[in-house]
This record gives structure tokens, C-alpha cells and sequence, in this order.
């Protein structure tokens, strides 16, 4: 569950923190005893694209929409009460920056910023940065570790501050490298490989709930009406869909923005040429995107193809209102002295509210990302 502080200054002040004692301690007080002018010149470089790349991800704007922005035929028509505009596809409105952001994955507490289209790029490379630093420094603490072991009987002196700060840095830095790397595996899996955003990430968790609970198709169907007209479906093909019992999730929901690893890699990171460069985002608009070709809407197509070319997301990020469970009846069960009792069904203990409240395994809802969730409408 993403981390929410008391203080937000301390999303600064803390990695900041880590990073000036982690890096010049280590360097002052370890390195400059054996590394090489090579090495040690090599670690204040990555060090100094760290504190580079921290500085975009905190003050690049991630992206607003521009305003009178209208919204496509075919897409959701998502209204933001606060900022009186239209959403454009994939964007939502983040209750700490009071604004909505394009393309927005997730509000940073540690950045104090959004991520989001513009400034995703410089997000990922803090991460990677931080990585490649603190492997290069890995490596040469271990090889200082492995020097003073080796040379544990002979008469060397070596100076205790150097001891202290090569176990607690070492420790410290194994930490940042593995927590930041499973970070940076989270973000690589949900965008490279399904060009998933964390916010449209928790939306498929939420759609496969509503699938398995037997909730999403009847929505759906209602949906491609609205969407595509009452001559999309016929009564006949949707009781059909309706009625089949091996139907697989990926028969009727596809996520349109996956268009693979490397045009993944391009709608977030821009284009390949220009990811050396530390200040590069993504040339594009950020209010529309390219889609697969399975979100292409063809009126002769099967019914299931249809429902796959609904816009994202399929269900319109609501679900049926069921309202307050109603009590059954009951369920007739006998008992070991051949007595006839009437024992009530339990209802569903899922809830049924809007989908924006829902929570995924982790406990995460909509508003966990930063999303306001009072303002998706």
C-alpha cells in the first residue's frame, strides 16, 4: 500500500537524507582509502545523475489537460467537478496537487509530486540511477570487506570511523538497492510489458473481480450500447455470451494501450534517441493514444470482439448497484433427527458500492494512488 506521511516535507527531506549520507560518507570516509581516481570519479558521476534525475522527478509538471478539452465520440466522458473540464483517456484528478494529471500512474509522497505522462521518464531514471549507484557501491564495500578480512592478521591500521561506515552503509545500501529494485520491477512489469499505468493496473484487478463474480458482462453489454449504438448486439448473441459457461476473461476485456514492449516503452518513455538525455519526456500530447488493433470496433465482428473495443475502462469505471443485500428466504437443510430447518443464505460480503471504493488484496483503493476519488465522475 503506497505510504502516506504526516509531514509531506519528509518525503523530501528523507530521501535527500539518504542520499547525501549513504553517497559522501561512503566516499569520504571508505572509498578514498583504496578505490581508484577512476572509480571514485565514476561514483560521483552516478551520484550526481541521482541527485539530477531527483530534481526532474520533483519539479517537471507531470501534465494537465488543456482546457475546453472534448473528449472523443467513443470514449468515456469523464467530467472533473473541481478543475470544470473534461478528462482526456487515462487521466485523473490527484487530490494533493488540486489538478488533474494525463496519464496519471500514481502521486509520489517521496517526490511530492505526481508521476505522471510528462514527468514519468524522469521517475524511472531516479529509480534506475539509484540502482546502478548503489550496485557500483556494493560492490566496491564488499571489496573493502573482503580486503580488511584478508588482512585481519597483519599489522595494518585502519581507522574506526571506516569500520563504523562500512557496516552501516553497507547494510543501508543493500536496503536501498533491494527495495528500489523491486520498485523499479513493479513499474517496468505494469508499463513495458502491459502498458499499464499502477492506477489502470488496480482497474484490472477490479475488472477480473467483477468478472469472476459473474457482475462485468451484463455491464458490459449495456455499455457497448452506449457506446456504439442499440444495433451492436442482438438480444439472441448476448444471451448466448451470457449463457456460456468456460469464458475466459481475455475473451471479452482487453486492455487497448498495450501495444508491446518496445511501443510500451516508447508512449512512456519517448523516443529511443533521446533517453540518454536527463532533461527528454514523450513528444505526444498525452490526451490521446495509440491503440491495439483489438480495440478496433468492426459492426460484423463477433460479439466478443465487439465488447474488446470498448474504451478503457470497459465498464466505465462503475459496476451495477446492487444495493443492500436482501435477505433469502433461506436454504432447506435436514438435520441428523430428520427435521426440516430453513438455514439463510449469507450474503455477498464484497461490496457493491461504486467501483473507485473498491479495494484490490492489498488493501489499495482508488484514492491509495492519490486519485480524488469525490471527483471522478
Amino acid at each position: 500500500m503506497p505510504i502516506k506521511l504526516k509531514w509531506p516535507w519528509l518525503g523530501i527531506a528523507i530521501p535527500s537524507f539518504l542520499i547525501s549520507y549513504i553517497g559522501y560518507t561512503s566516499h569520504y570516509f571508505i572509498l578514498s582509502n583504496f578505490a581508484s581516481q577512476r572509480q571514485q570519479l565514476t561514483f560521483q558521476f552516478s551520484l550526481s545523475m541521482v541527485w539530477v534525475s531527483y530534481i526532474l522527478a520533483i519539479y517537471v509538471n507531470p501534465g494537465n489537460p488543456p482546457k475546453g478539452f472534448s473528449p472523443n465520440k467513443q470514449q468515456w466522458t469523464h467530467f472533473c467537478k473541481i478543475c470544470n473540464n473534461y478528462k482526456p483517456e487515462r487521466s485523473h484528478h490527484c487530490k494533493t496537487c488540486g489538478k488533474c494529471i494525463l496519464m496519471m500512474d500514481h502521486h509520489c509522497p517521496w517526490t511530492m509530486n505526481c508521476v505522471g505522462y510528462r514527468n514519468f521518464p524522469h521517475f524511472i531514471k531516479f529509480l534506475v540511477w539509484i540502482i546502478v549507484t548503489a550496485l557500483f557501491l556494493e560492490y566496491l564495500l564488499i571489496k573493502r570487506v573482503v580486503s580488511h578480512w584478508q588482512a585481519r592478521n597483519e599489522r595494518i591500521f585502519v581507522h574506526p570511523a571506516e569500520l563504523w561506515f562500512l557496516v552501516v552503509n553497507l547494510l543501508l545500501n543493500s536496503f536501498i538497492c533491494l527495495s528500489i529494485s523491486l520498485l523499479l520491477a513493479r513499474c517496468a512489469n505494469n508499463q513495458l510489458l502491459d502498458g499499464m499505468t499502477q492506477i489502470e493496473k488496480w482497474e484490472m484487478e477490479r475488472i477480473e473481480n467483477l468478472f469472476y463474480r459473474k457482475r462485468l458482462l451484463p455491464q458490459l453489454i449495456d455499455n457497448l450500447k452506449i457506446i456504439f449504438g442499440e444495433q451492436s448486439s442482438t438480444e439472441a448473441s448476448n444471451q448466448n455470451l451470457l449463457s456460456k459457461k468456460r469464458l475466459r476473461l481475455e475473451e471479452v476485456v482487453n486492455f487497448p494501450y498495450d501495444l508491446g514492449i518496445s511501443a510500451n516503452l516508447k508512449t512512456c518513455m519517448g523516443p529511443l534517441k533521446t533517453w540518454i538525455l536527463p532533461w527528454a519526456s514523450p513528444s505526444g500530447s498525452g490526451c490521446i493514444f495509440e491503440v491495439n488493433d483489438l480495440a478496433l470496433y468492426e459492426p460484423d465482428a463477433a460479439l466478443e470482439d465487439k465488447l474488446m473495443a470498448l474504451p478503457w475502462p470497459p465498464d466505465g469505471g462503475r459496476q451495477i448497484c446492487t444495493g443492500t443485500p436482501k435477505s433469502s428466504p433461506g436454504v432447506p437443510i435436514h438435520t441428523s433427527r430428520g427435521e426440516t430447518v430453513l438455514k439463510k443464505r449469507i450474503p455477498d460480503a464484497t461490496p457493491s458500492s461504486s467501483g473507485k471504493y473498491w479495494q484490490n488484496e492489498w488493501g489499495e483503493s482508488l484514492a491509495d494512488f492519490g486519485v480524488d476519488v469525490d471527483a471522478e465522475a
